[in-house]
């Protein structure tokens, strides 16, 4: 019953402490209901950005020239900041940001932490909660 309640309050304090949850802020929704035909992408990760450019749906929307732009940006860190997530080493390794603009202005941001290493099924969920808020089309 012990060990019970001690898993309980562990698993509690990991989720509040570091979930995998993609936040995420529309800050223009007017420009967020426009049709996205493609996007011009840039990262300051090179290896973050092959792997979403792999992405189905990317490959499809990406253009060199594109008044919409999908910035993607990483940070790698070795603790959460929540003390209770430090006191049980239930850390993550970095986060990946979304951010969309159209022509310099930006309207969408979305974020994602992740453990280990970054790989296609953090990215898939980034894109496919970008799909579910934005109005994309062909």
């Amino acid at each position: 019953m012990r060990y019970k309640i001690l898993g309980l309050l562990f698993a509690a304090l990991s989720i509040l402490g570091c979930e995998k949850k993609i936040y995420t802020k529309i800050y223009d929704k007017n420009l967020a209901k426009e049709k996205i035909n493609c996007l011009k992408i840039s990262s300051d990760n090179i290896l973050i950005e092959y792997i979403v450019r792999k992405n189905p749906f990317i490959k499809k929307l990406s253009k060199k020239e594109c008044p919409y732009s999908l910035k993607i940006s990483s940070n790698y860190v070795t603790y959460c900041k929540s003390p209770a997530a430090k006191s049980l080493a239930s850390d993550f390794d970095g986060y990946v940001r979304f951010e969309i603009y159209k022509d310099k202005k930006l309207f969408y941001r979305s974020q994602r932490d992740f453990k280990g290493k970054f790989d296609k099924s953090v990215a898939d969920s980034l894109i496919d909660k970008m799909k579910r808020d934005l109005n994309f089309g062909y």
